[in-house]
């Protein structure tokens, strides 16, 4: 049977299909019966799921018009 510290040293592989068959088979098994396992994969995979959406997701051209003004502001000021 895994350890937890072994679970989560391997939480990545796991999740991507990228560990072998028999450490899938044991992640599983391990799964099965510690809660705190289930709960650090969930919040794993959520923390992935939204750095991937924020990778993707382009500011709002209001934003990005918002913070040209402030460093154009800021080098105007620096230059004085």
């Amino acid at each position: 049977m895994l350890t937890c510290h072994q679970v989560a040293a391997g939480a990545t592989d796991y999740m991507e299909g990228a560990a072998p068959p028999l450490r899938r088979l044991g992640v599983w098994a391990h799964l099965r019966i510690c809660p705190n396992c289930r709960e650090y994969l969930r919040q794993l995979s959520r923390s992935i799921g939204l750095a991937r959406r924020a990778l993707v997701a382009a500011p709002a051209a209001e934003v990005e018009d918002a913070l040209a003004a402030i460093f154009a502001a800021h080098g105007q000021g620096a230059a004085e």
